[in-house]
């Protein structure tokens, strides 16, 4: 079976925009984030295989209930230091990981058997889902931002501090015609984590990521002279978190 770009799955598993998770719900949405590392001989075949079986499978999963959505994610240019692919599968509640766990036992990662022998999950974390907002659906132009950070300080601070700081800064840059969707999670368990916190961006095409430092030096800008409370998290960002990868990667596609 054959199915059509993964783009249009970015508006089922991503919220309605100004969806926010409530982070003490015990048996809330949850997310599991996988990270994928390749042979570097076997990038191009991975991708190609990721594309068609791997793209099948998790639809497949889809549909059974397994999980509620997806995003499957390759990095636009290949380096050993960033992972080749980011897998974000979102559940409705933490306890429907129970069947996720099942097909991890024959399916690794996720993974196809035919792609077993070429990549391996690099590293999981379930998350809390913070905010996330679809402004307009994805279309195969659009190209994605995967930000990766250490957060210094409790995870309940860090929370006020994405919605008042990183959230509203995303709005300006969706209201400016740039980006299509974002979402951050939470890591639920950072201790040793490469990342505690991880942003996704999804901008409309390359001259709106072209766009990317103009748009939000703007809205920086206005941010600053418009909203105090903005204002006071801006100053105090460097002793919330520190950044550590920002990788810019592409959907997925299952060509027809």
């Amino acid at each position: 079976m054959k199915f059509a770009l993964v783009f249009a799955l970015t508006a089922a598993c991503v919220a309605a925009p100004g969806a926010a998770r409530a982070q003490s719900e015990v048996n809330g949405p949850t997310a599991l984030i996988i990270s994928y590392r390749a042979k570097p001989a076997d990038r191009i075949k991975f991708r190609d295989l990721m594309s068609h079986e791997g793209i099948s499978q998790l639809e497949a999963w889809k549909k059974q209930g397994v999980i509620n959505g997806y995003q499957a994610l390759f990095t636009t240019y290949a380096a050993s230091s960033v992972p080749d692919m980011y897998l974000i599968l979102r559940f409705a509640h933490f306890a429907d990981l129970a069947r996720w766990q099942k097909v991890e036992e024959t399916n690794p990662g996720g993974l196809p058997a035919d792609a077993q022998s070429l990549a391996s999950a690099d590293y999981s974390a379930t998350a809390d889902i913070v905010k996330d907002s679809s402004a307009v659906p994805g279309t195969p132009d659009s190209q994605f931002f995967v930000l990766e950070y250490d957060v210094l300080v409790d995870m309940a601070k860090y929370t006020s501090y994405a919605l008042g700081y990183a959230v509203p800064q995303f709005e300006e840059w969706e209201k400016a015609g740039v980006l299509s969707s974002y979402a951050v999670f939470t890591n639920q368990n950072p201790a040793g984590a490469p990342w505690s916190s991880f942003i996704l961006l999804e901008y409309k095409d390359l001259p709106s990521l072209a766009a990317r430092e103009v748009v939000k030096n703007k809205a920086r800008a206005d941010l600053a002279a418009s909203n105090p409370t903005w204002k006071k998290w801006s100053d105090d960002k460097t002793a919330m978190r520190t950044e550590k990868l920002a990788v810019p990667v592409r959907a997925l596609l299952n060509p027809r």
